[in-house]
């Protein structure tokens, strides 16, 4: 997660109370494996966040996957900083490859599995920048979406990593970076989508070449999605082995434009989940909301459970949803400073392992979908998306009107909605244009 430029979802158209009790789930939940939808979380680090890479404290961190497995998440993401990584373009720290597969070999003692996202030059509101892309004379950094040194560097990376984990029983995947673009923006590196679609293509080959078969994605959230920059949507719907998707409506101000139990706070994911499905050339490709949460500072802690229950309920109604895993694990140690207030109340534990009224709740909800999975919704009618239209508010809120209509639609894009063809092997028999809603 990112703090920067966020808000461009509308542009473009106190802590809550801890508990000691941790719900006795622990390793006699199901393998998630099984699971029609799948739970997991955003690690965070309760000592030293990801700084622990340089400060490695192996118990602490088992500590950390028992307070996870405890809530029956089956799996977790996991940040890599590049820099400590690969500090030079044709190094890669074998020690810090040996850390990432011993955090794996302990996700593995508690049945987690671990997404591993890589080229993190973001994370958190700081940077990370690898020194050998800082031209020491100008102060610039390279065009790493372009510049044939770094794209060999890169490929070193995956390769590295990919011998050191790439058969590891816990290992899910690579995830290519956090939000790259909030990484590329403060140096000024802009490229058209037919750029960032072809590095996406390039990385994707580089992850599967390093790691076959395993679950590569891209961690983006809204703004590709609300912005025709960076990546296009046809290739954030067809690259990678699923859509990863971070889905966070309080930094695109939903919550303070039409209340924080409105349904467009509460639908907020269940939207782009459906919005992203019409992007998918196979119908039944699945969607990650690889990141979602919420923080007091925008919404009374006494409606966070009841906004995360619902907003959870609405997410696994989308069929052809592989998971969720919320942010974060355990709230940032206030010892470190500079953190957006937000950091440090955003975990479903407090810093020190606390179990908070977000977390009983999450637990509550995979108890339950542990004894009844939950039933997709058969969205029979969809809303007709045209085409080259930015989906931002002037969809957005149609699809919300429907929701309150009683209808839970699906989306279509309207190059695709004359393809009989396509329409039945999703199931949809009624077309719904934004001028009838």
């Amino acid at each position: 997660m990112s703090e920067f430029a966020r808000r461009q979802f509308l542009g473009a158209a106190t802590l809550l109370g801890a508990s000691t009790a941790v719900p006795a789930v622990a390793d006699a939940a199901p393998d998630g494996r099984s699971r029609r939808v799948r739970f997991g979380l955003n690690y965070t680090p309760s000592k030293n966040w990801w700084y622990c890479w340089s400060d490695w404290d192996a118990r602490s961190i088992r500590a950390d996957l028992a307070d996870i497995r405890a809530l029956g998440m089956d799996h977790i993401r996991i940040m890599a900083l590049w820099p400590e990584l690969q500090p030079n373009a044709t190094f890669v720290r074998p020690e810090m490859v040996d850390r990432v597969r011993e955090l794996l070999d302990l996700a593995g003692e508690r049945r987690l599995d671990v997404e591993v996202t890589v080229l993190n030059g973001a994370v958190s509101g700081f940077l990370f920048v690898p020194p050998w892309l800082i031209n020491n004379g100008t102060g610039k950094v390279t065009n790493f979406f372009t510049d044939p040194d770094t794209l060999a560097a890169t490929q070193r990376l995956f390769t590295a990593l990919g011998k050191g984990i790439g058969r590891h029983p816990r290992f899910l995947g690579f995830d290519l970076s956090n939000e790259i673009y909030w990484f590329a923006q403060p140096f000024g590196i802009d490229v058209a989508p037919a750029v960032g679609d072809g590095w996406l293509r390039t990385m994707f080959a580089d992850a599967e070449a390093a790691a076959p078969g395993r679950l590569h994605v891209a961690g983006i959230d809204h703004f590709p999605w609300l912005n025709d920059d960076y990546f296009s949507r046809d290739a954030l719907g067809t690259t990678g082995s699923v859509s990863a998707n971070h889905t966070w409506a309080g930094w695109v101000d939903i919550f303070t434009t039409y209340g924080p139990m409105s349904t467009p706070s509460l639908h907020y994911s269940e939207y782009f989940i459906e919005l992203i499905k019409a992007f998918h050339t196979d119908p039944h490709r699945q969607v990650w909301i690889e990141e979602t949460g919420i923080s007091s500072v925008w919404m009374d802690p006494k409606l966070i459970p009841q906004w995360t229950e619902q907003s959870i309920r609405n997410m696994v109604s989308c069929e052809d949803l592989w998971g969720v895993t919320w942010w974060c694990s355990h709230e940032v140690n206030r010892g470190l400073t500079g953190f957006n207030q937000l950091e440090y109340d955003l975990g479903v534990y407090t810093n020190d392992r606390r179990l908070k009224p977000i977390g009983a709740t999450i637990a509550d909800l995979i108890r339950e979908y542990d004894h009844n999975p939950p039933k997709a919704i058969h969205r029979s009618s969809a809303l007709v998306l045209p085409d080259g239209m930015v989906p931002s508010i002037p969809f957005f809120e149609p699809f919300m009107r429907l929701i309150d209509k009683g209808v839970r639609p699906a989306v279509v894009k309207a190059s695709r909605s004359t393809d009989k063809a396509y329409l039945e092997a999703r199931g949809i028999d009624k077309l719904i244009q934004l001028d009838e809603v």
